[in-house]
């Protein structure tokens, strides 16, 4: 008969009643693992494993050493002996990924030594999913939300000097599970001491919670305070600083540097206009081929047409999240259009941005839009009038005969290249008017 683990944890684990640590964080898991069906099945934990668990933490050489051998025996737990399925049903609405993260592997684990640097994701926090969903905590151990051993009976423990100690521990585990730097713990904690001091019956899970309307916590994190205004979905501070590692290495990553004011200022502009990690970095890739890999053309013509007055591009231009990507996308075929049409055709620089915008709007792929504008430079001549032809044509007429945008401008150029051809070979034929072929701006 399988032992059931809290008492199998009484046994091999012992009485834990310090401030959170690596055991205590061991202790949690046992408790989380208490409450599925781990024990149930083949995977069963047994006094040997709390035992063996126990040692890898313990002889760990640094204090870091012995918080990663946990995490990963944490994840080894959930991952190994308690399976997605039991913990997506017992846990909802944590990340099983993200919890497993630290999981051991062939790099992590080296003769049964735990020796990996990966952490738990952020979203894999059961005790701060709870708080977020605003559940009370629920143990089987008799354990606070931190994962605390506390006495079965209702002592009141206030008035030990450990108790704010403890309480500081618990929260600023919580913070380091979301991934907040020292700096902005040490703040935050300044902030839940005076919480504490006007409500002795403060608990850790409220300070979790209240933490989001704190001074300290809207400074660090602005584009989370305003959202909470709308109705969108809001990060959590590790997605919130995820994203901003995730900008920092894309920026580097195409010699872009923003640091500062201007970074955070970007970073809560992204949040707030809802722009993903993953949209961050198709704009950025976008930037690069229009600066670098793109022909001058191109470049010019984007310029002309998106750039503003007396600047030039620059990879901000891309960025900016006041544009939509669909409309940043709409701008580069635009340009791609316009430069096409001055590389092929020979049109002026900055040739008519609306029509170009048309044309790129077909849908046409780049060849087809080669074999247009071919087309459109083989019948420059079509567009110098001769004294008996009454329908003056320019070159905007001709682009929308080419690219079958206007039917009856079409069948004029048709006619006309027709006539020409018929006077041609009669060997006569009017004058033409103006001295200059082709579509350059002196033409007349």
């Amino acid at each position: 008969m399988t032992t059931d683990l809290k008492t199998l944890v009484n046994q091999h684990l012992g009485d834990i009643t310090d401030a959170m640590s690596p055991l205590q964080l061991l202790n949690q898991t046992l408790d989380r693992a208490s409450m599925t069906n781990v024990q149930s099945g083949i995977d069963a934990i047994s006094g040997s494993d709390i035992s063996r668990w126990r040692d890898a933490i313990e002889t760990g050489a640094t204090p870091d050493a012995r918080w990663l051998a946990a995490e990963q025996i944490r994840a080894d737990i959930l991952k190994y002996r308690v399976g997605q399925e039991d913990f997506e049903q017992t846990f909802s609405g944590t990340s099983f990924k993200d919890a497993t993260q630290a999981a051991s592997t062939s790099e992590t684990l080296v003769d049964g030594v735990y020796t990996g640097t990966k952490r738990m994701g952020a979203d894999g926090d059961i005790a701060g999913t709870w708080a977020q969903q605003g559940n009370a905590h629920v143990s089987n151990f008799g354990t606070t939300a931190q994962g605390l051993r506390v006495n079965d009976d209702d002592d009141d423990d206030d008035d030990n000097p450990n108790t704010a100690q403890m309480m500081q521990n618990a929260f600023f585990a919580g913070l380091r599970g979301a991934g907040l730097d020292k700096q902005t713990i040490d703040s935050l904690w300044n902030w839940a001491k005076t919480q504490m001091q006007n409500d002795p019956s403060m608990s850790a899970e409220r300070l979790l919670i209240g933490m989001y309307d704190s001074e300290a916590f809207q400074r660090r994190f602005p584009g989370i305070s305003q959202m909470a205004a709308g109705d969108r979905d809001i990060p959590t501070p590790g997605e919130y600083i995820a994203m901003e590692k995730h900008v920092s290495k894309e920026l580097k990553r195409v010699g872009m540097v923003k640091e500062g004011a201007s970074f955070d200022d970007l970073i809560t502009s992204l949040f707030v206009n809802n722009v993903s990690s993953a949209e961050v970095t198709e704009r950025l890739n976008a930037a690069e081929q229009v600066m670098f890999n793109m022909p001058q053309e191109v470049r010019d013509s984007f310029n002309d047409y998106f750039g503003e007055q007396g600047t030039t591009i620059a990879m901000d231009t891309f960025l900016d999240p006041l544009d939509s990507w669909a409309d940043v996308k709409s701008d580069i075929n635009t340009a791609r259009t316009g430069g096409w049409g001055m590389m092929v055709a020979g049109l002026d620089k900055g040739w008519d941005k609306d029509l170009a915008q048309r044309v790129s709007d077909l849908g046409l792929s780049q060849a087809e839009q080669w074999s247009r504008f071919a087309e459109l430079k083989e019948k420059e001549m079509l567009f110098s009038e001769k004294l008996n032809e009454k329908v003056d044509l320019d070159m905007n007429d001709g682009i929308e005969a080419v690219f079958d945008m206007d039917a009856d401008l079409k069948e004029t150029l048709t006619r006309r290249a027709a006539e020409r051809s018929a006077e041609f070979r009669g060997g006569g034929g009017a004058m033409v008017v103006g001295t200059q072929t082709g579509f350059g701006a002196s033409n007349t």
